[in-house]
């Protein structure tokens, strides 16, 4: 166990024990170089005697160093210290969505698609860039004071999850493990979305699909048992979320969601059927000196003291805020008005108390001066208290401010070794966190353009490809969060660059009838271009023989196959030549496009020998250019 005001690597100040897991012990500690709070993970000494389990904890964290997203838990830094490796990464306010399930029961289906949906949105910025969590369960997601979802141990749990036993014992939380997972197969994204299922599963029902007495029971299960229908737990869900969730909870990895978009896309159809009044929103409120954190170790819960009901479902249809679909920023707006009334009544409810505290000192207390006492870095309640103790009355004063943690006290005021009078009071300034700012809207700008008005609004664009029929290569498509979202000050933006209209390729169409190749064109998103004919002896009339471009290439959908199909080759009258000679008979078979054969016929008159006799087809009777004709020619006999 680290003490208090041990020094990790230097630089990182502890403040306090967070909590324990399996893998780590998790700390609350200062960056003295930054000034700003943060989480210290500090590895478990016997697993840092494992060179493979340490290497592939130091990779995973370095790939998760790069995840900068709004619905995942930042990570900062990483090293060796005391003989064994520590992760510094953010620290999150809040409640783990673990801890919400067990007080408030099954949540409405639309504060659930909205909570899974952020869930998914982290998960496909990471399968984007190759991290797949492995360990995904509502311990590992927590909820933000403002009600957003953030995913933790993004790439860290790969580090004590990527086999299924270590020192005989199932790494991770078996109720969440995924069928391939639980018999040691490799692990792909799909697995992530299996156990994003299992989540969403958990928020509708209030219990998971699968549970037992050990954790090999309960994997046994993941393998080879059917998971009861929603529906059939809370009678009240839709038939729709019954098909998403089964489809999610597939054995088969190959029968789940192509990927993280297509499950959101799900989700967000489904959402749109539900009736507009059942719209909630979420307001996480923890108790002062109460959080749950973003750098809790895998399979540990932390208790955050929250009590039931600190989470408020408003009956006026407000949405969730991080996650509002288009079309909802009118309530969206209300939730955030009320939101700040409620600060400002709550301040003003502060004020008053302090200042009737003030005289009662005032009456009750002798005169004299106290030193006011440094509370920079203490929490709100804390510094208040702090105060106190000397006979000072803390007044909060809230500000923003980009490098303090959100309700963590900047400084005061009177500044702290000042000498006042007893009972005075003092004006103590408590982050807010960043500033917040609406996304402005950069659609149809290049991704230069949209990245660098991004940059001057104080976020942190990055760009992925997407293909879209509408909008220009090159041009922007949309951003996520979308245009117009309050987001704080240095939050990440992934804008949406148009990479042109999605390619297919082209099919195989040589040989069909002009019909089945029209119909196969049409099937693969193309359609047929120009159809030229050619006269063919080998094939049928509208048989196509050749196609542009040909099979195997690539084009944009709606993109245009030429065609040349057969036709049959014309017909003509066969000319006479009854009486010429045989090579007479021959080139004026040729001239009119025949092809002569010759027979030998035998004749007593002299006169005959060597001319024609007889020909079939007869002469004027009408064959295709390129027939055989026969010619019988005398001889005599």
């Amino acid at each position: 166990m680290v003490e208090p005001d041990t020094i990790v690597d230097g630089r990182y100040r502890v403040l306090s024990r967070l909590g324990s897991g399996g893998m780590a012990d998790v700390y609350l500690a200062e960056d003295q170089l930054l000034g700003r709070r943060l989480a210290v993970k500090v590895l478990h000494h016997h697993f840092a005697e494992d060179q493979e389990f340490v290497e592939r904890f130091r990779r995973e964290a370095s790939s998760a160093a790069g995840l900068s997203h709004p619905n995942i838990v930042a990570i900062f830094d990483r090293g060796e210290w005391d003989g064994t490796y520590y992760i510094a990464m953010e620290y999150v306010p809040g409640r783990s969505l673990k801890a919400l399930v067990r007080e408030q029961g099954p949540l409405h289906p639309v504060v659930a698609i909205d909570i899974v949906t952020q869930i998914l949105r982290g998960a496909r910025f990471a399968h984007a860039r190759g991290v797949i969590h492995r360990d995904l369960k509502p311990h590992n997601v927590i909820l933000d004071e403002e009600g957003r979802a953030r995913v933790t141990d993004f790439g860290i749990a790969q580090a004590g999850a990527s086999d299924m036993t270590l020192t005989g014992s199932i790494m991770g939380t078996a109720q969440y493990l995924s069928p391939e997972q639980a018999q040691g197969h490799a692990v792909s994204d799909a697995s992530d979305l299996y156990a994003v299922g299992v989540i969403l599963y958990e928020l509708l029902t209030g219990v998971v699909p699968f549970d037992g007495d050990t954790a090999v029971a309960i994997a046994f299960k993941q393998v080879s048992a059917q998971p009861l229908a929603p529906s059939t737990v809370n009678p009240m869900l839709p038939a729709a979320l019954d098909e998403i969730v089964l489809r999610a909870l597939a054995k088969d990895p190959t029968a789940r969601y192509a990927d993280a978009e297509e499950f959101i896309a799900a989700l967000q159809a489904a959402r749109e059927r539900l009736p507009a009044s059942a719209a909630t929103a979420i307001f996480a409120a923890p108790s002062p000196g109460t959080v749950a954190h973003g750098a809790v170790p895998q399979g540990m819960a932390l208790s955050t003291g929250v009590p039931p009901g600190a989470l408020l479902l408003p009956p006026d249809g407000a949405l969730l805020a991080s996650t509002s679909p288009d079309g909802v920023d009118e309530q969206v707006d209300a939730v955030r008005r009320r939101r700040r009334l409620l600060w400002g009544l709550a301040a003003a409810v502060l004020l008053t108390v302090a200042a009737v505290a003030a005289l009662l000192l005032t009456r009750s207390s002798p005169g004299g001066s106290v030193t006011v006492p440094s509370v920079a870095g203490q929490s709100e309640a804390a510094a208040s208290a702090t105060l106190r103790r000397v006979g000072l009355i803390g007044v909060p004063a809230l500000t923003a401010n980009a490098s303090v943690a959100s309700g963590v006290v900047i400084g005061e005021t009177p500044s702290a070794g000042s000498a006042v009078q007893k009972g005075a009071r003092v004006t103590i300034a408590v982050s807010t966190g960043p500033g917040s700012s609406a996304l402005p809207n950069v659609a149809d700008l290049t991704a230069a353009q949209a990245t660098a008005k991004l940059k001057k609004a104080g976020f942190k664009p990055t760009t992925e490809t997407q293909s879209s029929a509408t909008v220009a290569s090159g041009r922007v498509i949309s951003t996520d969060p979308p245009a117009g979202t309050e987001a704080q000050a240095g939050s990440a933006v992934t804008v949406l660059v148009s990479g042109g209209p999605a390619q297919t390729s082209v099919p195989d169409v040589v040989g069909q009838s002009r019909a089945a190749a029209e119909a196969t064109l049409t099937n693969a998103k193309l359609t047929v271009g120009e159809i030229t004919q050619q006269t063919s002896t080998e094939q049928s009339p509208g048989a196509v023989l050749e196609q542009s471009p040909t099979a195997g290439s690539s084009l944009p959908a709606g993109g245009k196959v030429n065609l040349t199909v057969a036709q049959a080759p014309t017909e003509v009258a066969v000319p006479n030549v009854v009486g010429q000679n045989e090579a007479q008979a021959s080139a004026a078979l040729g001239r009119a496009g025949f092809a002569p054969q010759a027979i030998s016929q035998t004749t007593t008159e002299a006169s005959q020998v060597g001319n024609v006799l007889r020909q079939s087809p007869a002469a004027g009777h009408k064959a295709r250019k390129g027939a055989t004709v026969m010619i019988a020619v005398g001889m005599l006999g």
